[in-house]
C-alpha cells in the first residue's frame, strides 16, 4: 500500500493479461483481496477474496481486483484515502489538501503590551557639614557641594518587542554627600529601552478613592516613541546641596529630592497592514508565505496568541510591515476574548486586510459576506479612524477546491461589488501552494502606496556604435554625439565635390 497524510491507504490492483489466457474463474484466482500472491493458493484460503472482473479490449483483458468498475469509489473506514485506479478528482484533491497536524514546533515567546511603572529618580547629595562654598565664578568643586541625583529616562529601539523585560519599580542612583575635600559624586542616569510604537501617559491622582480606600489614578498623555533611539526624560534627579559662602550669610541647602512619578506604558505595534479575521482563518500561514515572520501554526483556534509582524522589502527599496494578529470574534471591540487588546494594534495600521477561510463546503455563501462585516464593524466601533482606512477581503485555502472553496470565493466577490462597488479588491490565496500571493502583494501596495509609480515595461535602448565599420566608400552618415550632431567627419578619402563642399565651409584649413 502507500503511505498517505491521512495514513495507509488501500491499494486496489490492475493487471493486464494477454486474451489467449481466457476467463479465469473467480474460484481459481491467485489474486487475494490486498494485492497479488507469490504462488498459487487453494480454493478455501480464496473463500474471502472479492470477484475478479474481465474486461476485454483490443485484445488484452484488464483484471480489476475488487468488484466492477462502473461502481461509484467508496472512502475508506476511518481518516484512510482511496487511492485506487478510479478514484475520483474530489479524493484526488484531497489528498493534496489535508491539513497538517502542526507546523514546525516553535515556541511563542509572551508578550506583554501594556505594563504600569513606579519611579523614583536620584536625591540630590548633602554637602560636608562646616564646610563652605567657593566663589559664584570659581569651579563649583570641595566638599561645599553635594552630587546631583541620577535622572530615568526612556530610549526606544526597534530590537525590543513588548514589555516583557522591562522591571516595574525603577530606582536610580543618588548623588554622594561632599567629604574631605571632594565633591559629592554624581548618580547614573537610569535609560530604559522600550519598543517602537510605545506611548507613554502618566498616572495622575484624582483625589478619589475607592470603597476599599484605594486611590484612584487617572491616565495622561505625555509622549510617543516613533522613531529609533529617540529618548524622553520622565523623572529628573535631585539637585546637589551647597554649603554657605560664609557661616553669618547661612545661605547653603540641603540636596534636593528626585521626582516620583506613576507611568502607563501601552504599545501599539508599528505597521502599515494588519491581518484580521476569526481563529483559524489561515491569517498566520498567510504571513509566513509573505515574510520570514514564522511561528506555530497548529490546526485548533486560538493557537496565534501574540501579534507578529513580518516585513515584505521590494526591489526599489518599499518597506511594507505587515501584523498577523489573533483571532477575533463577535463582541470584540467590548473586549469579548481580549479583543479589544487585540484590536489596539490596528491604531497604526495604514490598511485593513479582513482574511477569510472560503472553504466552507455546503455552508451557506451568505456567511462569507457576514464574517466580513462583522469583522470591519467591530474594527470601526474599538476605533473609528478605522472606517476611513482602505481595506481589503482575502479568501484562504483556496486550494480545498474539494470544499468549493473557489464558489465561495466568487460569491464573495460578486456581493461585496453589489455592495460596495469596484473599490474593495477581493484576491483568493493558498498558503501551502503559493497561489496568488503575488497578486495579494501588489494590491497591498497599491492600497498603501496608491500614488507611487507603477512599474512599466522600459523602451528598447537604441543602437549606439561605438566602433564604425572598418570599410567604407564614402562618408560615415552615423550620429556622433560628441560633435553635437554638425559634421559628420569622413572616414576615408572623400570624393573630390566633398572636398570643395567641406573647404567652403571654412570646416577644414585650405
Amino acid at each position: 500500500g502507500r503511505r498517505l497524510r491521512g495514513g495507509l491507504a488501500e491499494w486496489r490492483p490492475r493487471f493486464v493479461v494477454p486474451e489467449s489466457f481466457g476467463v479465469w474463474p473467480p474460484g481459481d484466482s491467485a489474486f487475494g483481496a490486498r494485492g497479488c500472491s507469490s504462488s498459487s493458493s487453494s480454493s478455501a484460503s480464496n473463500a474471502g477474496a472479492p470477484d475478479v472482473g474481465i474486461v476485454a479490449d483490443a485484445g488484452q483483458a484488464v483484471v480489476s481486483g475488487w468488484g466492477r468498475l462502473d461502481e461509484e469509489p467508496q472512502r475508506a473506514e476511518g481518516s484512510a484515502l482511496w487511492s485506487g485506479p478510479d478514484q475520483s478528482a474530489k479524493q484526488v484533491v484531497e489528498v493534496f489538501t489535508t491539513e497538517d497536524v502542526e507546523s514546525f514546533p516553535r515556541m511563542q515567546r509572551p508578550f506583554v503590551d501594556r505594563i504600569w511603572l513606579e519611579i523614583k529618580a536620584g536625591n540630590g547629595g548633602d554637602p560636608l557639614p562646616n564646610a563652605v562654598r567657593k566663589q559664584a565664578n570659581a569651579p563649583q568643586k570641595g566638599a561645599g557641594y553635594g552630587g546631583h541625583g541620577g535622572s530615568v529616562f526612556l530610549k526606544s529601539s526597534h530590537l525590543i518587542e513588548s514589555f516583557l523585560d522591562v522591571p516595574q519599580i525603577i530606582k536610580a542612583n543618588h548623588g554622594g554627600d561632599g567629604a574631605d575635600t571632594n565633591r559629592g559624586r554624581h548618580g547614573k542616569d537610569f535609560c530604559l529601552q522600550v519598543p517602537l510604537g510605545t506611548i507613554v501617559r502618566q498616572r495622575v491622582y484624582s483625589g478619589e478613592k475607592t470603597e476599599e480606600k484605594r486611590r484612584i489614578f487617572l491616565p495622561q498623555f505625555r509622549y510617543q516613541f516613533l522613531r529609533h533611539e529617540d529618548t524622553y526624560l520622565v523623572a529628573r534627579g535631585g539637585v546637589g546641596g551647597i554649603g554657605p559662602q560664609s557661616f553669618r550669610k547661612r545661605d547653603g541647602r540641603l540636596g534636593t529630592p528626585g521626582q516620583r512619578v506613576r507611568l502607563e506604558l501601552e504599545l501599539r505595534l508599528l505597521n502599515d497592514c494588519a491581518f484580521v479575521g476569526l481563529p483559524n482563518a489561515g491569517k498566520t500561514s498567510l504571513v509566513a508565505a509573505l515574510s520570514r515572520a514564522h511561528t506555530r501554526i497548529g490546526p485548533e483556534e486560538y493557537s496565534t496568541t501574540r501579534p507578529h509582524v513580518g516585513v515584505i522589502r521590494f526591489r526599489d527599496r518599499v518597506e511594507i510591515r505587515l501584523c498577523d494578529l489573533p483571532g477575533l470574534k463577535q463582541g470584540a471591540s467590548e473586549d469579548k476574548d481580549m479583543g479589544r487588546r487585540i484590536l489596539r494594534h490596528t491604531y497604526r495600521s495604514r490598511a485593513l486586510v479582513f482574511v477569510v477561510d472560503v472553504a466552507r463546503g455546503e455552508r451557506s455563501a451568505q456567511e462569507t459576506l457576514d464574517e466580513v462585516e462583522m469583522l470591519r464593524a467591530e474594527a470601526i466601533k474599538f476605533d473609528p479612524l478605522n472606517a476611513q482606512k482602505p481595506w481589503m477581503v482575502v479568501g484562504t485555502k483556496c486550494d480545498s477546491l474539494h470544499r468549493d472553496a473557489l464558489y465561495h470565493l466568487d460569491s464573495l466577490h460578486f456581493r461585496l461589488r453589489a455592495r460596495y462597488g469596484l473599490e474593495v479588491p477581493v484576491v483568493g490565496t493558498s498558503s501551502r501552494f503559493g497561489l496568488g500571493l503575488t497578486r495579494l502583494v501588489r494590491t497591498i501596495r497599491q492600497l498603501i502606496f496608491p500614488d507611487l509609480l507603477e512599474p512599466i515595461r522600459r523602451l528598447p535602448a537604441e543602437r549606439f556604435v561605438l566602433h564604425p565599420p572598418g570599410v567604407l566608400h564614402g562618408p560615415y552618415e552615423g550620429h556622433l554625439p560628441s560633435l553635437g550632431g554638425q559634421w559628420t567627419p569622413p572616414l576615408l578619402v572623400p570624393a573630390p565635390e566633398d572636398v570643395v563642399k567641406i573647404k567652403s565651409q571654412g570646416l577644414i584649413d585650405q
